[in-house]
């Protein structure tokens, strides 16, 4: 008999280039993958770089803007006197000209040095004194010059300040009724103690700038800060306090939002949308 031939073990010449094929792509893979980690552990200067970040999938929040200060009588739909410190009260947004606190104390009882008819909503006054003895103990006291105002008594500010600046400039200056903040019972009127009067440059005065600095430690707000009067609606006013409770009061601070910015973005209206995260 003849010697028998083997049978022929090599592969077929396509299955071979194949596989050389994907093992030149697994050492070329291998190489890249050991070159991004020597990065990720070797800075520039060959320091090891210990990186135990764990890499998220970044989030943003788009703030949207308040709608523009625009002349209106909506009236409002929330219940100032459970959303006392969320409601929206601009130009064009109002409280019912019926509205009043039923809870009003003097703000006597505070510590202020003011008449009986100076009222808050009482559940002001622990926070309100807390800052008047802070802002003491800090050689920059202050003194009251108003607080709630009815509907009616807001009509007749701004007719007064019609009648001394002008209509267009009265209203930049002064609410119209219904559309005040102090109709609330939660805003007060500051300046320093000994004085009976308040203008923007007591803003850049020891009290004022205490007072723009720490109100938001006891639940307080300027509502309408310097250069902010296309967001606010109204011109600076460092005297003008709005009370919002400590803890919202801090939020509003840290955001470096104005209060009209922040209530339409993260408490908005009914019907309006907030922010988009």
């Amino acid at each position: 008999m003849g010697t028998r031939r083997p049978p022929d073990r090599r592969l077929p010449t396509h299955i071979y280039v194949r596989r050389r094929i994907a093992v030149g792509v697994g050492v070329i893979l291998a190489v890249v993958l050991a070159t991004t980690l020597i990065g990720r552990l070797f800075g520039a200067g060959g320091d090891a770089l210990l990186d135990t970040t764990t890499l998220a999938t970044p989030t943003t929040t788009t703030i949207p803007a308040p709608p523009p200060c625009t002349t209106g009588d909506l009236v409002i739909s929330e219940d100032p006197a459970t959303a006392w410190a969320t409601v929206v009260v601009d130009t064009a947004r109002r409280l019912p000209a019926t509205y009043a606190p039923d809870d009003l104390v003097p703000a006597a009882d505070a510590g202020f040095a003011v008449g009986e008819g100076v009222l808050v909503r009482s559940f002001l006054i622990a926070d309100l004194r807390a800052l008047r003895q802070a802002a003491a103990d800090n050689g920059t006291p202050v003194t009251m010059l108003a607080a709630y105002r009815s509907f009616d008594q807001q009509q007749q500010i701004l007719d007064l300040r019609i009648a001394e600046f002008g209509e267009d400039e009265a209203l930049r200056r002064a609410a119209r009724a219904g559309h005040s903040e102090h109709q609330l019972g939660t805003t007060v009127d500051l300046t320093s103690e000994g004085l009976t009067d308040v203008d923007q440059a007591w803003g850049a005065s020891p009290t004022g700038e205490w007072v723009a600095t720490n109100a938001h430690r006891f639940g307080f707000i300027v509502t309408y800060p310097e250069g902010a009067e296309a967001l606010t609606c109204y011109t600076y006013e460092p005297w003008h306090l709005r009370y919002v409770g400590r803890n919202l009061a801090t939020e509003v601070t840290a955001s470096g939002l104005t209060l009209r910015e922040y209530l339409y973005a993260f408490h908005p209206p009914l019907g309006v949308t907030g922010p988009e995260g």
